[in-house]
């Protein structure tokens, strides 16, 4: 209209002249349009298509107005003028194939299941092929429908197609459980718990979600596990032998710290911490009992009451819910020598002595107040080492023995020591001279006991010496020395020191060398009311070594100590010598004595041997004159001229020896006048020199 209106060549109308010149120009298209279609109506029987559909085919036909489909097989004719044709395969699924086939003009979905050949309808849509959710026996899948809402739980085995408006999650297995494993299941709708214990395969329901597989507590005989209800706050113990399975609302009361221990607090469950927890926190959750008996007893806290009590009933003791196991405390044993110090909940001292002499004065020294305490005590103790003194032999030292009572502790000093706490620990001395560490006693020991030492001391003419030396003392009174020191050991060391600086401190060089063992003891015996305060003893003070730290006073003193041990080598020599002469004249006096012993032996046999020849001689002298007179007394009857024959028989053979003598020897021969009965007359000299 507004190009005609531009135009020069044409001219406006009145109103109702348009109206009705439009008007006519409608009717006559309408004319125009109705003889044309009545021309193509005519078209198709000199014009028609035809299309040869295979089985898996189709063809959709697209008019001026319609759709239409037709499925193969067989022969489609149509008018190309007014239609438009597409040939397409219908759908092939497989047994593990679906498809989502959606109306364009409905908007309406639905699933096409395989196995099977199918063809869309007019107006359909095909979705992407997609495969079926395939479930083993053991696995299971979660369908959500986004249309409704709902959740449906499929479980294997099978083959899943969700619907039009599910979408499918991942497939999950299902929880595997052994008859020593549980899971706790929560429905995520109601919150409520419950417990499935195994042996068997668990599928959850639609809205349950389940923990991790637990392992069930394996209780023996001697063991137990507490379990706290997180609902209603109650606590159960279940003793061994026995397999326990804890309940929805139960976890195990384990004294950890952290997170952990937090959540358990706030009574909540926490699963992953649960699955981090392993075979630690299992271990801490069972728990064992303790075997009571004369060397073990129980501290036992009651978190009812807040009250602690000591458990000495022999056998195995499992605490009751609202108990719990603060300590296994070991019969604490005291020797004869030593003492034991305990302190209650009050601050009091009490002493525990293997003498019953030193537990009674050390009972007797204390302050009335704690003298009853002191005296229980003592009765406990006594109580305690009973059926051990029945058994010991009579004469023997006892001891004592204790359990340590509720709300007490064994009273642990430090003493000053040359040695370490390892050292001491392991038995090792190290022999040091200076006090360097701090190390725990428990048990004091009142036996004398010795420190080594190493001061550095001068004299009063300024001459600087260092000692070294052995310290014995001695713990007296245990109450005083708990009263007034807590490391006795450092004080004696250091008072020894300060005595012995102050007595070198008087004397000169000369004078601590001629006496230093004196003037030592004297240092040992000053102030002994500081030792006694402290319920201590000083036996001694012993210096086994000093020099001097100047280097030429050392050279001097060096010199001084080599002259007087060569003086002492001389003396120690000429000492020697003396003793082997003296020692050689000696031997030479008792070699001279058993001479004359030998001397005195031979001259006595000598005298037996001459003695038993001549009672020999005699006795055959005898029997020879018997024998002679015997046999003249036949022929000679005269007994004085028998005995005169006798006593020429025996004159004749005497001198028959005597001849023989001198013929065999160098013997002179000597007669007389009378012997020879002869009268000789001697010329000369010579002739008596020839006869001798």
């Amino acid at each position: 209209m507004d190009a005609k209106a531009e135009d020069p060549t044409t001219y406006s109308l009145p109103t109702d002249m348009r109206r009705h010149t439009c008007t006519n120009r409608k009717v006559g298209i309408i004319v125009a349009v109705a003889a044309t279609i009545g021309t193509l109506a005519l078209i198709p029987a000199a014009f028609a298509c035809v299309s040869f559909l295979q089985p898996d085919e189709q063809v959709l036909l697209r008019g001026l107005s319609s759709v239409e489909v037709v499925n193969g097989p067989g022969a489609v004719f149509y008018n190309p003028i007014t239609t438009r044709v597409t040939k397409v395969r219908g759908i092939r699924l497989d047994e593990l194939q679906y498809v989502i086939v959606k109306n364009e003009l409905t908007a309406a979905e639905k699933v096409v299941v395989g196995p099977r050949l199918y063809f869309l309808e007019a107006h359909e849509a095909q979705g992407q092929l997609q495969r079926k959710v395939v479930l083993q026996n053991h696995e299971y899948v979660r369908l959500l429908d986004a249309k409704s809402g709902e959740q449906r739980l499929l479980q294997g085995p099978q083959n899943v197609v969700p619907t039009a408006h599910e979408t499918i999650a991942q497939k999950e297995a299902a929880t595997k459980l052994s008859e020593m494993e549980y899971v706790v299941v929560t429905d995520r709708l109601s919150g409520a718990r419950r417990v499935v214990k195994g042996p068997l395969l668990f599928f959850p329901g639609v809205y349950e979600v389940a923990s991790a597989p637990r392992r069930a507590y394996e209780l023996k005989r001697h063991q137990y596990i507490k379990l706290l209800d997180q609902a209603s706050g109650a606590v159960r113990v279940e003793r061994g032998e026995a397999i326990v399975f804890p309940a929805a609302n139960e976890q195990p009361v384990v004294a950890t710290s952290g997170a952990a221990s937090a959540a358990r607090s706030r009574g909540r469950d926490d699963d992953d911490d649960d699955d981090k927890g392993g075979e630690g926190e299992r271990a801490m959750a069972v728990k064992d009992a303790v075997n009571v008996d004369d060397e073990t007893a129980v501290l036992v806290l009651s978190r009812d009451s807040g009250q602690q009590r000591l458990v000495t009933a022999p056998g195995l003791f499992f605490p009751d819910p609202f108990e719990e196991i603060v300590e296994v405390r070991k019969l604490v044993r005291v020797e004869p020598h030593e003492v034991a110090i305990v302190r209650d909940n009050k601050g009091a001292y009490h002493f525990y002595s293997g003498n019953k002499s030193t537990a009674a004065a050390a009972a007797a020294r204390l302050p009335s107040s704690s003298r009853a305490a002191a005296a229980a005590a003592a009765t406990a103790s006594a109580a305690a080492s009973a059926a051990a003194a029945e058994s010991r032999e009579q004469g023997q030292q006892q001891g004592t023995a204790f359990f340590l009572p509720p709300h007490c502790e064994l009273v642990t000093m430090h003493w000053s020591s040359g040695t370490s706490a390892d050292d001491v620990k392991n038995n090792v001395v190290r022999n040091a001279k200076q006090v360097a560490y701090k190390v725990p006693v428990t048990k004091v020991d009142l036996r004398a006991q010795y420190a080594f030492f190493e001061y550095n001391v001068r004299t009063s003419d300024n001459v600087e010496l260092t000692l070294e030396g052995t310290i014995f003392w001695q713990v007296v009174d245990v109450p005083r020395m708990i009263e007034r020191t807590g490391d006795p050991k450092g004080d004696v060391w250091y008072h020894a020191r300060s005595a012995l600086i102050q007595a070198v401190s008087a004397v000169t060089l000369e004078q601590f060398m001629a006496s230093f063992n004196a003037i030592v003891s004297r240092a040992a015996t000053t102030d002994e009311a500081f030792y006694e305060q402290r319920g201590v003893r000083l036996h001694g003070l012993e210096v086994v070594r000093y020099e001097c730290r100047d280097g030429k006073t050392a050279g001097v003193l060096q010199e001084i100590i080599q002259e007087t041990t060569n003086r002492i080598n001389r003396m120690q020599k000429q000492k020697s010598e003396n003793e082997v002469e003296s020692e050689r004249v000696a031997a030479q006096i008792e070699i001279e004595q058993k001479r004359t012993k030998l001397i005195e032996a031979q001259t006595a046999n000598e005298k037996l041997q001459a003695s038993v020849e001549g009672e020999s001689e005699g006795t055959k002298l005898a029997q020879n004159t018997l024998a002679f007179l015997t046999l003249l007394a036949e022929a000679v009857p005269d007994e004085a001229t028998r005995l005169a024959l006798l006593r020429f028989y025996a004159e004749q053979q005497t001198l028959t020896t005597q001849t023989a003598h001198l013929a065999q020897g160098n013997a002179t021969l000597f007669l007389t006048p009378q012997d020879m009965n002869l009268r000789l007359q001697v010329p000369s000299s010579g002739v008596l020199d020839a006869l001798s």
